[in-house]
């Protein structure tokens, strides 16, 4: 209805453009105005039949899919912030299960640590032991190994002493008194 009053308004515009044109003298130029608003209005008509549908239903199209689009990139973002919190989340519990696992390394070593600590100390304890062992039998061998040289030395000291101080008469009373110990516990 609004195009009517349109159409009207301009025909009367254009109407008195062309009067004031002529000067009132108007018989042969407005006929051809009147057919120039008649054709004008054909045309018009014309694109509001066929035109305007077209326009309007492209327009409402691209207005849907602009609006499909701002709904689908709408539920994208909600996705995607969804998404986001999800792997935030996920982050968070790695990070946490990182930790806990750092930790739980560090409290195996610690547990190895004082393992080893404990198995070198016994095996310390057990080397000092077996060396106590091997120094005390070393030192009886070593007194046993001593004593016999010195009974070695001690003989060969005393042989040599005897056969200076003892002469021919001395050693045949101790080979006679010998003799004599012998048979007496013999009989």
């Amino acid at each position: 209805m609004n195009i009517f009053y349109f159409i009207i308004t301009l025909c009367g515009v254009a109407g008195i453009a062309c009067a004031s044109q002529e000067g009132g003298h108007g018989g042969s130029m407005l006929w051809p105005f009147i057919f120039s608003i008649i054709n004008f209005i054909l045309f018009l008509i014309v694109l509001y039949v066929f035109a305007l549908p077209r326009i309007k239903s492209f327009f409402f199209e691209r207005s849907e899919k602009i609006q499909q689009a701002l709904r689908e990139a709408e539920e994208a973002k909600t996705l995607a912030e969804n998404k986001l919190k999800e792997y935030e989340k996920k982050i968070t519990l790695l990070s946490k299960e990182i930790e806990e696992f750092r930790k739980a390394v560090e409290k195996e070593g610690e547990i190895e640590k004082e393992r080893i600590i404990t198995a070198a100390e016994k095996e310390a304890e057990i080397i000092k032991w077996q060396a106590k062992i091997i120094a005390e039998q070393e030192l009886k061998q070593a007194k046993v190994e001593l004593r016999r040289e010195l009974i070695v030395l001690s003989l060969e000291r005393a042989e040599k002493i005897i056969k200076e101080k003892i002469s021919e008469d001395d050693h045949t009373r101790l080979v006679k008194d010998y003799i004599a110990q012998i048979t007496s516990k013999v009989i």
